[in-house]
């Protein structure tokens, strides 16, 4: 085996330009994003480096390297599809959006209750899987909100965060049981912020769009009082709280008064709470329908400069694979959420780093280190960032969305027929 070389390299996060060298077996931690970490290198600044003729050279003038994203929200489950084909599918969708893993949400087909479904999950994406899933246990058991599940089996069993998906539990008695007992186990519980009996049989911000095609709204306020229930839950019984997919602006001022209060919180935000508005919905377009709807411009500048300040911690594909059958449904009966693993840093790139919303250095917190912070932190230390699966991105090239470029399986995306700018680079395949 010989060395592999990689010269004229940009670090992104700081545009620091530098040639590596890679000794022969290096770690295979992601062998599709060519097992990367700089801890496995020889770093010199460009042009210092002595590389033999017949070594096996990437030239990375132009392209940008930088830890591969993890991603703090996805669900595997294709309807249609069988378990193992939808872990193959989305393994490849995330391989090919610059994503070497993520936390997996339970769903019908995954319900992480048990030792069994556990097993079963892992031998799965052990098999099939081009990046890694790491599961989130139940809250409840089957995600109905009134019984605990097993936490000490799934602490046993490796499981560090516990969620019901896009359910919040009906029982807050049962959840403030909960968050006592898994404190005493370290675990963490993610949750969002939300009132059911308010947001029942709502599926659009209430507003311009949802009053011109009769919809009945999802009120913000909904979303704001259910997160200050789980914080003031989670200050009383000592857990660790990570609140999922905030979508409004006085959400974010909630958190941030939280945190400087103290309490041991996260927070995250969906890509599509960054990009789109509910304006977007336009003529009952069931792609943009997701949960939390989506909101008004002023909570998307809002969300944006809570991820720069570090009161959002996170930026989250929630991905969503949705058949078209499913989707062309009316718009109330129609399923929430979209496709976005595929192409997550593309869009990233295109509709927050180019334009110069979000530097790299911010993205790279926002969608690498804070969640393995989070998830991970038994695993990778998020204080090396440079330790990490890397990845080659050129933000010269062009990537076209079309269904051909979906290997998740669907079609559920608004960008579908759009082209993004930059493309994820696989240098040691």
């Amino acid at each position: 085996m010989t060395n592999t070389y990689i010269r004229n390299a940009t670090w992104a996060p700081t545009g620091e330009r530098f040639d590596l060298r890679l000794a022969p077996g290096h770690s295979q931690v992601v062998p599709e994003l060519g097992g990367l970490t700089i801890c496995d290198a020889e770093i010199r600044p460009a042009g210092e480096m002595s590389i033999p003729a017949r070594a096996r050279i990437i030239d990375a003038e132009g392209k940008l390297i930088l830890p591969a994203l993890f991603d703090l929200h996805a669900k595997v489950e294709i309807e249609g599809r069988s378990k193992r084909e939808s872990v193959t599918r989305t393994g490849q969708a995330a391989v090919q959006g610059g994503v070497w893993g993520m936390l997996v949400q339970p769903t019908a087909g995954f319900m992480f209750d048990n030792s069994a479904a556990l097993d079963s999950f892992r031998e799965a994406v052990g098999q099939r899987s081009a990046a890694e899933m790491v599961p989130a246990g139940c809250i409840s058991l089957g995600m109905k909100g009134e019984q605990q599940a097993p936490y000490n089996t799934l602490a046993a069993r490796g499981i560090r965060i516990l969620s019901d998906a896009g359910e919040r539990p009906g029982n807050l008695l049962m959840l403030h049981r909960a968050m006592k007992y898994v404190a005493e186990l370290g675990l963490t519980l993610a949750i969002r912020g939300d009132v059911p009996s308010i947001t029942a049989n709502t599926c659009l911000h209430p507003g311009t769009t949802s009053y011109k095609l009769g919809l009945h709204g999802t009120p913000a306020c909904a979303e704001e009082i259910g997160i200050e229930i789980i914080i003031r839950l989670a200050q009383d019984a000592g857990c660790k709280l990570h609140i999922q997919t905030v979508s409004t602006a006085e959400g974010v001022e909630i958190i941030r008064r939280a945190k400087a209060a103290g309490s041991q919180i996260t927070a995250e935000v969906a890509l599509h709470h960054l990009l789109y508005t509910h304006e977007d919905v336009g003529d009952y377009d069931t792609n943009y329908k997701t949960l939390p709807p989506l909101r008004d411009k002023a909570d998307t500048e809002a969300l944006l400069a809570g991820v720069k300040d570090g009161t959002i911690d996170c930026i989250v594909s929630d991905h969503t694979p949705c058949t078209d059958f499913a989707k062309k449904q009316d718009f109330p009966s129609a399923p929430q959420g979209m496709c976005v693993l595929d192409h997550f840093l593309p869009t990233l790139y295109t509709r927050l780093v180019k334009p110069g919303k979000l530097s790299w250095a911010e993205l790279v917190r926002a969608c690498c280190t804070a969640p393995c912070t989070i998830a991970l932190p038994d695993v990778i230390d998020p204080a090396e960032p440079e330790g990490m699966p890397l990845l080659l991105f050129d933000p010269e090239a062009t990537t076209e969305v079309s269904e051909a470029s979906l290997p998740c399986g669907t079609c559920n995306t608004p960008l579908l027929g759009q082209i993004l700018s930059g493309s994820v680079t696989l240098p040691l395949q």
